[in-house]
């Protein structure tokens, strides 16, 4: 394979080839790749071969003792499923021309109910997405949301969003960009999640908030922002996009918890204005954070976008 270092003009292709795909994962979003440090986009080498995109990069040199990887990381090959076989044979045979291991990292349980005994398997549930059907979290409908709708249903009473008065869930602005900074860094010191894993990592979403905002306006990518507006002060924000393979994303979702009910209504409210249409709405992993995890499991999701390490034996 002729590999060269990826540029923006990529995702042109790189999204065509996503478009012929039910991939559910959120790894080939440009903020994604381009965001977090861990992909070291700066250095990302991107190849195209039998209608196959293939990406690979060496993670950050910060993140290497971490996760204990120092050879090229591949995403999953971007395929249609009958090519899947052939793509990961042909990155073993350039792993093996690079005098490298192969590790390709987010590998779905559908692909490698296709790739069968040929590779090892390593499993982190930590880092799987979790997927949602978008009239469970649009409607709320059924006594396990009972709690969702009541908390809703406080937050519209105590702030009467969208009735004319102080408080409205609207599109993001340009103007909106220093009070969205300042919901995130009051969200920060008043986070329920204090682990110390997590507070490494605030650097890189901070880079991930402006990098996005900064896409909605450039024409690049594929996001959109709302915020929650409360006399003058952002109170609840929500950062997404969809993606070629017809799956709402939620990258981001900030809410101050000094008003009750903030982020059920966020979440409900975002589902309803963008993702009606999607075949899953995907808000993510949880990293292994309790809190988290409790978070996104008590909006019951349907499915997971299981993320597998595949390696050759």
């Amino acid at each position: 394979m002729q590999f060269r270092k990826i540029s923006d003009n990529d995702f042109q292709k790189i999204a065509l080839m996503q478009s012929k795909t039910e991939y559910n994962g959120s790894d080939y979003s440009m903020l994604y790749l381009k965001g977090w440090d861990f992909f070291d986009y700066e250095n990302m080498e991107i190849a195209e071969e039998d209608d196959t995109i293939f990406i690979r990069f060496i993670p950050h040199d910060k993140y290497k003792e971490e996760f204990d990887i120092t050879k090229y990381t591949y995403l999953p090959p971007l395929t249609v499923l009958e090519n899947i076989k052939n793509a990961y044979r042909k990155i073993r045979e350039q792993s093996i021309i690079d005098n490298d291991l192969m590790y390709v990292m987010s590998t779905p349980d559908e692909y490698i109910a296709l790739l069968g005994d040929e590779y090892t398997y390593k499993h982190n549930a930590d880092y799987d997405e979790y997927l949602y059907l978008p009239e469970n979290l649009i409607t709320l409908k059924g006594k396990k949301y009972h709690s969702k709708r009541n908390h809703i249903n406080n937050f519209i009473k105590l702030y009467s969003p969208n009735e004319g008065g102080k408080c409205t869930f609207r599109s993001y602005e340009k103007s909106d960009y220093e009070k969205v900074m300042a919901l995130i860094a009051g969200w920060d010191e008043q986070k329920e999640f204090d682990e110390e894993s997590f507070d490494e990592m605030k650097n890189d979403e901070f880079k991930v908030i402006k990098m996005g905002l900064q896409m909605i306006y450039s024409g690049c990518g594929r996001c959109f922002a709302d915020v929650v507006e409360y006399d003058g002060k952002i109170i609840g924000f929500s950062f997404g996009e969809i993606t070629p393979s017809n799956v709402g994303i939620v990258h981001i979702e900030k809410g101050d918890i000094n008003y009750e009910g903030i982020y059920p209504f966020v979440n409900q409210q975002f589902a309803q204005k963008h993702f009606a249409g999607v075949r899953y709405i995907n808000r993510q992993e949880d990293m292994g954070l309790e809190g988290l995890r409790k978070s996104k499991q008590s909006y019951y999701p349907v499915a997971f976008c299981k993320k597998n390490v595949v390696e050759s034996k």
